[in-house]
């Protein structure tokens, strides 16, 4: 009687096992042969309809990454054998780095710093809820006050934006110039992991774009607040693709000729000698070492996931800082389209360009908004944070029927690769005084 009860509880707990696993990659296995060859397919086709529009001003158009992660900061592991070949494949221009500080006392430039195989690269700190990049030799003593560090870096010609708005924030603050309006780990803290790691172990290799794709969702309450905060004073809006490389299993040898394994954040999780048991998982060292990678977070994917577009007149950390700080710039998804090429202006009574996005232009002298995009879609026009206009094709002009309204008006654009239409980009506004 014994073992036929153990004999049933053991088939019990087997086919409970058996279910679980067969409900938790059931999604992962139908997206692997179904959804996402679909997906991609689309988005391919989708990608064709591109059409390059005609210059309008003499800006250049960099694609770049702000705020993002190197060897430097203590959850990383990256260097220029990661960061600059993702950088090239994905047709980024600039890097601008934020390093979590190893202390207090930060010193600027660290690590990183110059043109690297035509990729530019700043360097830059993120701590005490500030991307910051002084853009000068300096020390930061991050143990004063945090607005008397913003007013004294924006004071001697450095930017000062707020990282994870999500967080509180002093928004009062006069100094700083900027927020993310969307940062990729802020847009993954709402989520169960559960899923997303069976997702990554069956499409992580195949499908790595599509999957950190389902992490998704629109930052609405951000961008309300960045609409509340133009209404008093400019302040930039740009993305985040905060990538560390760090959410992965990797492995190397050490001197001594044993494998360390590092985890999630680069923590180190073991070191253990190599036997014939463990052998067969280690391959020859990459340039940065490791023996053993499983990523689910790459530069090359976190660089092509969200990426800013700077307009500026040349690829240099003065002229785009220069711009950057004047909200010529708008940052797209660039997995599902480039978008180099939008271009959001305003125009006066003889169709002449009075100012582009990020610009400050009296009333009198707009008579139409327009933009322009590389591929078709949906623009919207906000003003103070009300959609006042919705229009659907690959270029917008909106005229007052009613006198012109003071404000800031920003554009949306939304697109539909796959049948339905997805958030894809977002201007800084025209400011009209």
């Amino acid at each position: 009687m014994i073992k036929k009860t153990l004999k049933y509880l053991f088939y019990t707990v087997l086919l409970s096992i058996l279910t679980a696993l067969l409900w938790a990659f059931s999604t992962p296995l139908w997206r692997h042969w179904v959804s996402y060859p679909r997906f991609e397919k689309q988005v391919s086709e989708f990608q064709k309809l591109r059409k390059e529009p005609m210059s309008l001003t003499r800006f250049n158009t960099y694609r770049g990454v702000m705020h993002a992660h190197s060897y430097l900061s203590h959850d990383s592991e990256g260097t220029l054998f990661d960061i600059i070949p993702a950088a090239k494949n994905d047709g980024i221009d600039f890097v601008f780095l934020t390093d979590h500080p190893r202390g207090n006392i930060d010193t600027i430039p660290k690590g990183y710093h110059g043109n690297y195989e035509g990729v530019l690269i700043e360097s830059g700190s993120e701590k005490q809820g500030f991307d910051c990049w002084p853009l000068d030799s300096t020390i930061i003593d991050w143990k004063i006050n945090k607005d008397t560090i913003a007013k004294n870096i924006v004071s001697n010609g450095g930017i000062i934006f707020y990282a994870h708005t999500e967080e509180p924030h002093n928004w009062g603050n006069p100094d700083y110039q900027g927020m993310e309006i969307y940062n990729f780990h802020t847009d993954t803290k709402d989520e169960s992991l559960p899923p997303h790691i069976f997702n990554f172990i069956v499409n992580g290799n195949k499908f790595r774009p599509w999957a950190l794709r389902e992490f998704f969702d629109e930052q609405t309450v951000i961008l309300a607040r960045w609409d509340s905060l133009n209404r008093k004073r400019k302040i930039v809006g740009f993305s985040a693709a905060d990538t560390h490389e760090n959410q992965s299993f990797r492995a190397r040898y050490l001197k001594d000729g044993r494998i360390q394994w590092v985890g999630p954040n680069a923590h180190v999780l073991d070191t253990m000698e190599v036997k014939f048991w463990n052998k067969w998982l280690f391959s020859e060292p990459d340039q940065s070492g490791w023996v053993f990678k499983w990523m689910i977070d790459t530069y090359m994917e976190g660089y092509n996931y969200i990426t800013n577009y700077v307009l500026a007149n040349t690829l240099s950390v003065p002229s785009l800082a220069e711009n950057m700080k004047k909200g010529h710039l708008y940052t797209a998804f660039k997995s599902l389209g480039d978008a180099k090429g939008f271009m959001y202006y305003a125009r006066n009574q003889n169709d002449s360009i009075v100012g582009i996005l990020g610009d400050s232009v009296k009333i009198g002298q707009v008579k139409t908004l327009n933009a322009v995009s590389p591929l078709p879609g949906q623009f919207r026009l906000i003003h103070d944070g009300k959609i006042v206009n919705i229009s659907s094709d690959d270029s917008f002009e909106y005229s007052w029927t009613e006198p012109v309204e003071k404000g800031a008006y920003r554009i949306e654009m939304r697109i539909k690769p796959t049948g339905e239409y997805v958030p894809w980009l977002y201007s800084n506004p025209i400011y009209i005084y």
